[in-house]
C-alpha cells in the first residue's frame, strides 16, 4: 500500500529500498526507513498518515531493540508526538508505550497459539513479560494464575493499567516488578507452563525455567536462529544438549518457525514438556 503510494513521489530505486512492511501499534506507526531515504522521511510519513486514517503519529525506528529493556530509538518524522497508545488484540487492549517498553504487534499469531495449549487451572511463569501481551491474552479465555513477572518499572506500569482496561478475564495475572531470574529462583517446581519470550538471551535462563517447573510442565523457549539451523533437522536438540547436557529429562514436542526477524534469520520456539 504504501509503495503504491507513493510511485511517482518517489523514484523506481528509492520505492525499492523503502520497507514495505511497518508496525502499526493502536494510532502509532512505526516505520524502518534506510539511509539512502533520510531525506525523504517527512513526505513517508505524511503519505502513512494520509493513508491510514487510523494513526496520528508516525515514528522513524533508528535501532534496533537494545538495552536492558529491549527499548528502541524513534524519531517522529509526522503527525503528533506521543508515545503512549491503546492497542488492542484478541478482545484484549493494552496500554503500551513505545518508548520504554518493549512491544511487538507481530507476535499476535503466537500469542493466540499459547492460549489455546493452556489447560483449566494451570499456574503460569511469563518471564520477560513486558507489559503482559502473552499474559492477558491466556487469561481472556482459560481460567489460570499467571505470574508476568519484568524488572522493568514502566513495564510492570503498563501491566497494572492493562489490568483496569481487561475486567472481564478467565483468569488472574498478577503482574510482578521483579528480575524473572531470582523470581524463579525463590519459586520452585511450581508451576505448570513457563513462557520465556526473551530469544536474544534464553539460552541463559533456561536452566532456571526448568527449576521452577513440575514434572510434565511445558516450556515454550524462544530463540533468534539462522534460517539454515532452524531447517537442519536435529539442531535443536543438539543446541539444548549443549545448553543443559544430559543431565535434565525432556522432550521437545514442537519445533516451530514464529516469524522472520532479519535477512535469513528467525524467531523460533521449541515447545518442551519436562519428564
Amino acid at each position: 500500500m504504501l509503495k503504491e503510494a507513493l510511485r511517482g513521489v518517489l523514484d523506481a530505486h528509492e520505492i525499492y529500498e523503502l520497507s514495505s512492511s511497518f508496525d502499526v501499534i493502536g494510532d502509532i506507526a512505526i516505520i524502518k526507513i534506510p539511509e539512502a531515504l533520510e531525506s525523504r522521511e517527512e513526505l513517508i510519513g505524511e503519505q502513512i498518515l494520509d493513508r491510514m486514517k487510523n494513526v496520528t503519529t508516525v515514528f522513524r525506528q533508528l535501532s534496533d531493540v537494545q538495552g536492558e529493556y529491549r527499548t528502541r530509538n524513534l524519531k517522529l518524522i509526522a503527525g503528533e508526538e506521543k508515545y503512549e497508545t491503546i492497542y488492542k488484540e484478541s478482545n484484549c487492549a493494552f496500554k503500551v508505550n513505545v518508548r520504554s517498553v518493549y512491544f511487538s504487534p507481530r507476535l499476535s499469531t503466537e500469542r493466540i497459539r499459547i492460549a489455546s495449549l493452556v489447560q483449566k487451572g494451570e499456574l503460569i511463569l511469563n518471564m520477560f513479560a513486558g507489559l503482559g501481551t502473552f499474559s492477558y491474552v491466556i487469561a481472556k479465555t482459560k481460567e489460570c494464575v499467571i505470574d508476568s513477572v519484568d524488572k522493568n518499572p514502566e513495564a510492570i506500569r503498563l501491566a497494572f493499567e492493562s489490568l483496569k482496561l481487561n475486567k472481564r478475564l478467565k483468569g488472574t495475572v498478577r503482574p510482578v516488578l521483579a528480575d524473572a531470574q531470582e523470581f524463579a529462583s525463590q519459586n520452585l517446581s511450581v508451576y505448570d507452563r513457563v513462557l520465556m519470550p526473551l530469544p536474544e538471551r534464553a539460552p541463559e535462563f533456561l536452566e532456571t525455567a526448568i527449576e521452577c517447573a513440575k514434572k510434565g510442565a511445558s516450556i515454550h523457549y524462544y530463540l533468534h536462529v539462522p534460517l539454515i539451523d532452524f531447517n537442519n533437522t536435529g539442531w535443536i536438540n543438539k543446541h539444548l544438549e549443549s545448553v543443559l547436557g544430559s543431565k535434565k529429562d525432556y522432550r521437545v514436542m514442537n519445533w516451530k518457525r514464529v516469524r522472520e526477524v532479519g535477512p535469513r534469520y528467525i524467531q523460533a520456539v521449541a515447545d518442551i514438556v519436562l519428564g
